[in-house]
């Protein structure tokens, strides 16, 4: 599993071809033209988070292609369990702050 874990996380930040992704509550499938690989998913967002450095949702949902809600879930299950936090960084222009999550 550890092995199949690098392999995904590679191609994510290779940003490599994938053909597809299906995601349960707790599991992602990633299937391409090399490779079919199932890997936790919150194991998956802890490796790209020490791998990458903080990252914003919109990030780790173009990297992954996981559904945006699918993915803020697992980040708050995270971030209850005290492996990630999530901080904001003001904008020196109006609106929103970005919201980053990094390992705690």
């Amino acid at each position: 599993m550890a092995q199949s874990k690098n392999l995904l996380t590679k191609k994510i930040s290779e940003k490599s071809q994938i053909q597809g992704v299906v995601v349960s509550s707790r599991r992602v499938y990633v299937y391409s033209e090399e490779t079919d690989d199932e890997i936790e998913l919150e194991n998956l967002l802890i490796s790209l988070l020490s791998d990458n450095g903080p990252l914003t949702r919109g990030q780790l949902v173009s990297m992954t292609h996981i559904p945006r809600s699918t993915l803020y879930d697992n980040l708050t299950k995270l971030i209850t369990k005290g492996n990630i936090r999530k901080e904001s960084v003001p904008r020196s222009t109006r609106g929103r702050p970005k919201v980053l999550f990094k390992l705690a």
